[in-house]
């Protein structure tokens, strides 16, 4: 691979691609430099240490799988917006093998609150999109929700279960588009 990064996003997609060659192992700042062409010291000028890098790295990943170019930023109900979530999981385990895996389990380890901000950062955004839908779509019954079962509640639950989904590789949404229609509609 063997370019020369000379800027900040040069160096995270350099990263990316290894994260996507190694099929989830952890990056270190030696490896990342001779793949970007530069001394570990030009690393170093853009990121204040490895754990800055690897959060970043990982951050970048995250936003490559759940980027919404091919979307408006809006659905129009929360059925596609649960299609479109796991089929960019699908794209995601795809494109970096074994990356959730070990994304989750680095990250719980003492001494990875960096890395644990930008990933609830991440799946914070996530959160608030599916808000955002389940408050838009005009095709939920008027009481499906209330004081006791709130949008922020149901867009936690299908998250829960998107993401448990990753973790098990299994991308259908049968079973998570079913829970929403008996729940909402």
């Amino acid at each position: 691979m063997n370019i020369i990064a000379t800027s900040k996003e040069e160096i995270l997609q350099t990263c990316r691609e290894l994260i996507r060659q190694q099929k989830g192992t952890t990056l270190n700042v030696r490896q990342v430099a001779s793949a970007c062409g530069v001394s570990v010291g030009t690393v170093y000028n853009y990121f204040d240490s490895k754990a800055d890098l690897v959060g970043a790295a990982v951050e970048s990943v995250w936003n490559d799988i759940f980027r919404c170019e091919e979307q408006d930023d809006s659905f129009s109900d929360i059925l596609s917006c649960i299609r479109w979530m796991f089929a960019r999981m699908e794209y995601g385990s795809r494109q970096y093998p074994g990356f959730f895996v070990l994304h989750s389990m680095s990250f719980a380890q003492q001494g990875k609150s960096d890395g644990k901000q930008r990933m609830q950062k991440t799946w914070q955004h996530m959160c608030e999109m599916l808000c955002a839908v389940l408050r838009n779509d005009a095709n939920i019954r008027s009481d499906a929700f209330d004081d006791s079962f709130t949008p922020e509640m149901m867009a936690d639950l299908l998250f829960s279960l998107l993401l448990a989904a990753s973790m098990r590789c299994d991308f259908s949404c049968d079973a998570v588009l079913q829970i929403a229609r008996r729940t909402l509609y």
